[in-house]
């Protein structure tokens, strides 16, 4: 095994050698660590800032790189793992297959193309763009479907494209070949999101990895289906379909072997979803079209234009509060009776995030608790502390208060959802009663410029 740092290697690098490698690739130094096993391949992390790094591994079959960028400990703990030869490196970051293959060609992923993403754009100035046109024109079709689009147009054309592209790859890989394969990992893994506004979020998927040969070469596969399975509910049931061990049959794109899926049909659900989606939409942008005008003339004509205005806003605000608020204590009394767990906290502390309020960049801080527990065989982890609170920026010491309940390293109990066991919190919720008291402000604003009190 040969470290890299920089334009400095070292043969048989120790942990040791490693773990400096990384603290002061996190100081600002070379940012890119790389650890070679001759033809076997390589591992690489890159630092990213902000201390994360980006780990890119690659080996006869292709590239493979991380979705999102990893902590500082992660990082050493993969590259020491490899380095040692432990293969558990793999369970510590989920690898996914470069999205270009060795030919150049665009392989089947999440990420939408540059067409799609154009449609989107221009569904969402067109409106603006219209208003440029003629007073004449703008009095008539363009006064009626304006307000429409604006509800209904963006989403529409996003959900089509988006649609559209799926499809385009369902009959991409339909006529790929198939091999037959083997499951070689089937686990939860923890997935870390991070933005820069918002804490960080831990998301559990499904890791599913399995081998194939084709044209007398070992491959190595990890995505699922042509849609992207984004874990929730379906984690248990992706588990129980492809077990550790198990035979399955891989599809495969003759020209990239490595390019392969195990299921090529349209992802379930997915278009009878977006059918949906788009009949509410086609239902609404229909009863604007028909009632909005004449509602808004009236409402006009009996409270005045500015009236009018403030009493759709307030009363349409209050009416999605009440049907959130409606919701939420729903789920609250369902969460109150989640079954629990013994778990453990692997983390204790807090982050820093910056947050836009004002036009200004302000500092806010997050208690990061992290706690692993065990459901039906699989191993999960969490940083929810309550269901359906709010996500709140804290100061620093209140950050570090509400952490220091949960030292690193002790037991708690951990309550989970029976349906999605990756939804989990150590404390039971509790009913978000302010949104009740939103809502009723909001209707009596509703109230009060509609004139109805005299």
């Amino acid at each position: 095994m040969k470290l890299t740092v920089g334009d400095k290697s070292q043969d048989n690098p120790t942990k040791e050698n490693i773990e400096e490698a990384v603290e002061a690739a996190r100081r600002g130094g070379d940012d890119v660590i790389g650890l070679e096993a001759g033809e076997e391949g390589y591992l690489e992390a890159l630092h990213e800032g902000e201390g994360h790094f980006s780990l890119g591994y690659g080996d006869r079959t292709g590239r493979f790189e991380t979705a999102e960028p990893v902590d500082a400990r992660t990082a050493t703990s993969v590259l020491v793992k490899y380095n040692s030869g432990d293969a558990s490196w793999r369970r510590d970051c989920r690898l996914l297959p470069a999205e270009k293959s060795p030919s150049g060609r665009k392989r089947i992923g999440s990420e939408p193309p540059v067409w799609a993403i154009v449609l989107v754009a221009v569904a969402f100035f067109a409106v603006p763009l219209l208003w440029m046109l003629p007073d004449s024109w703008k009095e008539g079709w363009l006064s009626e479907i304006g307000p429409v689009w604006l509800v209904a147009g963006p989403i529409t054309v996003m959900l089509v494209a988006m649609l559209a592209h799926k499809l385009m790859q369902v009959r991409r890989a339909a006529a790929w070949p198939q091999a037959a394969g083997r499951i070689t990992r089937s686990e939860v893994a923890a997935r870390h999101r991070q933005r820069s506004d918002r804490p960080t979020e831990l998301i559990n998927e499904p890791a599913i990895e399995y081998e194939f040969t084709a044209n007398g070469t070992k491959y190595t596969g990890t995505r699922i289906s042509i849609g992207e399975d984004s874990g929730g509910a379906n984690t248990e049931a992706t588990l129980a379909r492809y077990p550790l061990g198990a035979t399955v049959m891989v599809y495969y794109d003759p020209a990239d072997p490595g390019n392969c899926v195990l299921e090529r049909e349209v992802p379930k659900g997915m278009s009878k979803g977006c059918l949906a989606i788009l009949g509410v939409l086609a239902v609404l942008g229909y009863g604007i079209y028909r009632f909005g005008g004449p509602a808004l003339t009236f409402l006009e004509a009996r409270m005045g234009e500015d009236s009018s205005h403030i009493f759709l806003i307030a009363g349409g605000a209050g009416l999605f509060l009440l049907m959130l608020f409606i919701g939420s204590r729903k789920s609250a009394k369902q969460g109150r009776n989640w079954p629990s767990v013994r778990g453990k906290i692997v983390q204790s502390g807090t982050e820093s995030y910056r947050e836009r309020v004002n036009h200004r960049s302000v500092v806010r801080y997050a208690p990061v608790v992290e706690y692993a527990y065990a459901v039906n065989g699989h191993d999960y982890r969490s940083r929810q502390i309550r269901p359906l609170a709010v996500q709140m920026g804290h100061s620093q010491a209140g950050a570090e208060k509400i952490a220091a309940r949960y030292p690193e390293g002790s037991e708690v109990e951990v309550h989970y959802d029976p349906a999605n066991p990756g939804n989990a919190a150590l404390e039971k919720p509790k009913a978000p009663w302010f949104l009740l008291v939103l809502a009723l402000i909001c209707f009596g604003v509703a109230v009060y410029v509609s004139g109805v009190l005299g």
